[in-house]
């Protein structure tokens, strides 16, 4: 994993743990425990060999040595190391599949760094209403 001289602190979710809603912060995440929901972070995700997470991710970099299941954006890069298992969608600008990893899904290159650089999404805000546009053939009052 690329490493950064801005990495602060980590947080811990641990072996009986379970955690299941959203998750966000500006620092690193070390799962050994289970994970369900939204993971987002400007940090790292780590998913530890007894770490298993099923959630829409979006972080700096990602290892797993455990489970991972999902929708998955790696800002930089994403490893699967020998122990790891990964299913599902992932867009990162660097993969790094070890020999005895699992990999299953579909992988993307993100398409510039600019990418690679932006802070994660907020949340999207509910749907509103759309008014329809107004029809032509209708004589305005």
């Amino acid at each position: 994993m690329i490493k950064d001289a801005s990495s602060g602190t980590t947080s811990l979710v641990s072996r009986p743990v379970i955690v299941e809603g959203e998750i966000s912060g500006e620092e690193n995440l070390h799962v050994d425990g289970r994970v369900k929901g939204v993971i987002r972070l400007t940090g790292d995700l780590f998913v530890g060999a007894s770490g298993v997470v099923d959630a829409e991710i979006d972080a700096r970099n990602i290892v797993i040595q455990g489970a991972v299941t999902g929708k998955v954006l790696a800002r930089r890069q994403l490893e699967v190391q020998p122990s790891g298992r990964f299913n599902g969608e992932c867009t990162a600008a660097s993969f790094e599949i070890r020999e005895g990893a699992v990999f299953e899904g579909i992988s993307r290159m993100l398409s510039s760094k600019s990418q690679a650089d932006k802070p994660p999404a907020a949340p999207a805000p509910p749907d509103k209403p759309r008014t329809p546009p107004p029809d032509p053939a209708v004589p305005k009052k």
